[in-house]
C-alpha cells in the first residue's frame, strides 16, 4: 500500500473514532440532564416549549402516551432547548427513553413522576373562551414587599367580575379554600398525580366549597373577580383576572412553583371553543 493509500486508511479510522467519541459525549452530556434533583432546576421550572413542540407532542398523543411521560423524556434529551424546527415523532422518543432507562432509570422514575404532576391531570381550560394571557411567570411584584409572580394572568374581553365562569382544569381535591391577601378569594385543586392547581382573585365560589371535596375537571369553581391585595374583601386594587398557579412538591422546598403558560397552551390547543 502506498503513502496515499496509508494516509486514507489512517483518516478513515480517526474518523471512525472521533465519531465513536462524539457519540459517547452527546450520550453523556444528555444523562447529565438527568440529576437526582432535576425537578427542583430553573430549567424545569421554565417548563419551555414552542407552537412548534405542542403540534409535535400533540401527535404523539394521538398514539395514546400521555404529555407528562413524553415530555420527561423528550425534553432532557433535547437538554432542554426547543429548536424552532424541533420535531419529536415516536422513533425519537423510543431512542431517547431507551436510553434514559438504561442509563438513568431511577432518575427517569423520579422526573416522570414530578413531569407528570404538571401535565397528565390536564383535561379542561380554566375558562369558556380563549383569553388575553402572556408568558408573565417570575416577573416583578411589589405588593406585599419585592417579590415574583408564580403564575400567568389571564385577562377577560370585558372589566366585569362575577360573570365569567371559572372550571377546573383537573379532577382532584379541594385542598385550600378562601381569603388570602395576595390571592384574594382563592381555591386550591391537589389533583391525583400530586400536582397542586391555584385559582385566585375569584369574585365568588361556584359552591360552598370545603376542604377535601372532590371536583372533577370541568367543575365550575367559581367566577371570575378582583379579589386581593388587601383584608378579606377587597376588590378593585387591579382589573379583573384569572391568576392560575401551578405548584408540586419539592425535595429540598415544601412548594416548587412551575410555569403554567405552556401547559394552560396545551390546553387550549385541545379545545374547540366554537
Amino acid at each position: 500500500m502506498g503513502k496515499n493509500g496509508k494516509t486514507a486508511v489512517l483518516l478513515l479510522v480517526l474518523m471512525f473514532f472521533c465519531g465513536i467519541f462524539r457519540t459517547q459525549l452527546l450520550r453523556h452530556a444528555r444523562m447529565r440532564n438527568l440529576s437526582e434533583n432535576q425537578k427542583e432546576s430553573s430549567v424545569f421550572r421554565e417548563m419551555e416549549l414552542s407552537e412548534e413542540a405542542l403540534i409535535s407532542l400533540n401527535e404523539l398523543l394521538e398514539e395514546g402516551y400521555e404529555p407528562g411521560r413524553l415530555l420527561s423524556v423528550l425534553l432532557p434529551w433535547e437538554n432542554f432547548r426547543i429548536p424552532p424546527e424541533s420535531v419529536w415523532n415516536r422513533g425519537v422518543y423510543l431512542q431517547a427513553a431507551g436510553e434514559f432507562q438504561t442509563f438513568r432509570s431511577l432518575e427517569l422514575s423520579r422526573f416522570q413522576k414530578a413531569m407528570s404532576a404538571v401535565w397528565d391531570d390536564l383535561e379542561e381550560f380554566p375558562l369558556d373562551f380563549v383569553p388575553v394571557y402572556e408568558d408573565s411567570w417570575l416577573f416583578d411584584r411589589s405588593f406585599g414587599g419585592e417579590r415574583q409572580h408564580e403564575g400567568c394572568d389571564l385577562m377577560p374581553p370585558g372589566n366585569q367580575r362575577d360573570f365569567y365562569p371559572v372550571r377546573s382544569m383537573t379532577d382532584g381535591v379541594v385542598e385550600r379554600i378562601g381569603w388570602l391577601p395576595l390571592g384574594g378569594w382563592r381555591i386550591g385543586i391537589r389533583g391525583s398525580r400530586g400536582g397542586y392547581f391555584y385559582y385566585a382573585h375569584l369574585s365568588s365560589y361556584g359552591r360552598a366549597f370545603q376542604k377535601g371535596d372532590r371536583v372533577s375537571a370541568g367543575d365550575l369553581l367559581g367566577y371570575m373577580g378582583d379579589s386581593g391585595y388587601g383584608p378579606e374583601g377587597t376588590t378593585g386594587r387591579f382589573d379583573v383576572h384569572l391568576h392560575i398557579g401551578i405548584y408540586i412538591e419539592g425535595e429540598n422546598r415544601k412548594e416548587i412553583s412551575v410555569n403554567p403558560y405552556w401547559p394552560l397552551r396545551y390546553l387550549e390547543e385541545s379545545i374547540d371553543f366554537s
